[in-house]
């Protein structure tokens, strides 16, 4: 493993940790679960839901009526301005990294998934500005959620594009990447369900999960058993060529 290819591992390992932060922060803001009493909202988070309406009908059912709507707008809002500020960038730096971190094992190839994980921070954006637009004048208006729809599974199709172009340059690698490449590209299939149908929302977010945990663990592996070579390699030099008995 070369230094440069060492550090991109090592930015790839640091985006993943701010990713799976504000992943773990969504969960925890106040007020973030919604006034929907769902178990099917329940289950995939309100979040996701807001990102899944289909109508403002659906809209109006996820906010429900005061003094549950006002807390739960806020803690939206909040959610949204997190995701746009900090988590798109995060996780876009976290899978282009790797991408760039590979592309010794397939120029072409890291660049379509480099193309694939931006084109998705992009529709993620365009997401989160039609979000914004409903919030502002609830539960918002037909043609908005229209425009809503095809972000969010374009965005879902092109993450998992990224992570699967991840999984087999992985596995090109060898070594270790016949472990991470397949669970990595598995995890990448998964989070395409969501084109097929909303159903499928929840093996949409499990296998993002999936894949982006277990990139993070190939970052840190390698990041830190390149940087074990890197030292050894200059202790041989130092001590020169070992002498046999």
């Amino acid at each position: 493993m070369t230094a440069g290819e060492r550090g991109w591992w090592w930015r790839c390992a640091g985006a993943g940790l701010v990713t799976l932060a504000i992943s773990y922060y969504f969960g925890e803001i106040p007020n973030i679960e919604g006034c929907a009493v769902d178990a099917g909202e329940a289950s995939i988070g309100s979040i996701i839901a807001f990102e899944l309406v289909r109508s403002p009908s659906d809209v109006a059912a996820l906010f429900g009526a005061d003094p549950c709507t006002a807390s739960f707008l806020a803690a939206m809002r909040h959610a949204t301005w997190v995701d746009a500020l900090g988590f798109i960038p995060a996780y876009s730096a976290f899978l282009i990294c790797a991408l760039i971190g590979l592309r010794r094992y397939g120029g072409s190839l890291s660049g379509i998934g480099v193309a694939a994980v931006a084109a998705a921070a992009v529709f993620d954006q365009i997401e989160g500005f039609w979000l914004f637009s409903i919030m502002d004048g609830l539960p918002g208006s037909q043609g908005e959620i229209n425009w809503l729809i095809p972000a969010v599974r374009a965005k879902f199709l092109l993450l998992g594009v990224g992570a699967i172009v991840i999984g087999v340059l992985l596995t090109r690698r060898k070594g270790l990447g016949f472990l991470f490449g397949p669970i990595i590209a598995l995890g990448g299939m998964m989070t395409t369900a969501l084109i097929a149908d909303d159903r499928y929302i929840a093996l949409t977010v499990q296998g993002s999960a999936v894949a982006w945990l277990t990139l993070f663990l190939a970052a840190l592996v390698y990041a830190i058993v390149g940087m074990k070579l890197r030292t050894l390699a200059s202790g041989d030099e130092e001590e020169g060529p070992a002498t046999g008995p």
